[in-house]
């Protein structure tokens, strides 16, 4: 119950931290394992409390979101809950490995922590808080999606528990007859058919408007280019596979929307429905067009702002280069003066080095010491060598200077 509810408040008000710690706590694990371990090992009575108790947790998850939903003031559905709506077959891959991990983790003797891991991949409580409030607003699609997502985990983490104790070769608990291991595999792959079944079609219709949406963008960009009109807003919907634009000029191409059709044609994407807007027209729909601008400059918006990010990511990290080469200078000058007490002046510099018409070079670490009499070559060697060693992705320039003619490097 405390773990629902914390699930609940953290898809309310979209905290991914808040969801993960109920995550931590969920109840729903033990049960879940308890049936694929059962099964794996005959055991009848340990499969019947393992789905009593789970019965029971689920009833009490549901209950609690479905009234936290019908109380709580925030009835807009966040992005954290509007993801449990939508399961593929990857979220049966994620459920089959995490099961996986979770029973190997449990057969082995030390701590792991690939038990936590495997709360949070499956992400157990957060489907059923999103049934709940699929309940709660009479939003039956939201119900189904979620539900069929916390579906999809229990049977494969059960699944993929009872292949890994059979893997592991775990001792039976009752003898087994030929008849009922057959009807027993037959019930157990029926159920991990009829779960997968639905998210491979959903997963495929997911590819499909994917890429229905990604070649269309790409066509339009053409359309951006073309001097004849201005492209103000389009409009890509790939459930019904239509595409609105709202264009703008004096003098439009007659049968524009044809020519996009054809376009798309033979683009590969068969069939589909284009509207065009003109925006001189008196019908022109005003909010409709509002609506287009504001989605358009809200993507730009947001286009630019990862720009932006990405730029000053790139800042920082030059900043704390630069920032780390004038502390390894530093140490560096006291680390030479301090072997080399004699030395009357010690230089450090990193930097870049070009030759013409040539290959790229690597960065240059020069080091440049003035001593009142000649370093002895060997010194001058190990100098260098050791500068290399702690500075393996630079060249270095080593030049020593005897008081204030010769030059040594």
């Amino acid at each position: 119950m405390f773990a629902i509810l914390i699930a609940s408040i953290g898809l309310n008000v979209n905290s991914t931290a808040v969801i993960i710690g109920a995550m931590l706590i969920s109840p729903l694990m033990g049960p879940i394992v308890g049936v694929g371990y059962g099964a794996g090992v005959n055991d009848v009575a340990l499969i019947r409390a393992a789905l009593r108790s789970f019965g029971v947790f689920v009833a009490i998850s549901l209950l609690t979101a479905t009234l936290y939903f019908l109380c709580t003031p925030l009835s807009q559905a966040q992005s954290e809950l509007l993801a449990r709506t939508t399961p593929t077959v990857w979220d049966v891959l994620i459920a089959f490995c995490g099961g996986a991990a979770g029973i190997v983790a449990l057969t082995r003797k030390d701590i792991s922590n690939a038990v936590p891991g495997v709360a949070i991949a499956t992400a157990l409580m957060p489907p059923l808080c999103t049934a709940g409030f699929g309940l709660a607003t009479g939003n039956l699609g939201y119900f189904a999606g979620a539900f069929y997502l916390f579906s999809i985990n229990c049977v494969f983490i059960a699944f993929a528990t009872l292949l890994f104790v059979k893997l592991l070769k775990l001792p039976m608990r009752a003898p087994l007859n030929e008849s009922a291991r057959r009807r027993s595999r037959l019930l157990i792959g029926v159920a991990v058919v009829a779960t997968m079944l639905p998210g491979v079609v959903l997963t495929y219709r997911l590819i499909q408007q994917e890429v229905f949406t990604a070649t269309v963008g790409r066509q339009l960009q053409r359309l951006e280019q073309d001097s004849r009109f201005i492209l103000l807003a389009k409009t890509i919907s790939a459930t019904d596979r239509t595409v609105t634009l709202t264009v703008g000029g004096k003098a439009l191409p007659a049968r524009l929307d044809d020519e996009v059709r054809r376009q798309l044609l033979a683009a590969g994407l068969g069939e589909v429905k284009v509207v065009i807007r003109n925006s001189s027209a008196a019908s022109l729909d005003t909010a409709s067009l509002k609506q287009e601008l504001r989605q358009d400059l809200y993507r730009n918006t947001l286009l630019q702002l990862e720009e932006r990010n990405a730029t000053i990511a790139r800042l920082q990290a030059e900043r704390n280069q630069l920032q780390a080469r004038g502390l390894q200078r530093q140490a560096l000058i006291r680390e030479l003066l301090a072997q080399y007490p004699e030395a009357q002046k010690v230089t450090v510099a990193f930097g870049e080095q070009a030759i013409a018409h040539g290959t790229p070079l690597p960065p240059v670490l020069m080091v440049f010491m003035q001593t009142p009499s000649v370093l002895p070559a060997a010194d001058q060697q190990r100098l260098k060598s050791g500068l290399q060693v702690r500075f393996p992705d630079l060249d270095i320039e080593l030049v020593v200077q005897a008081g204030s003619n010769g030059v040594a490097r």
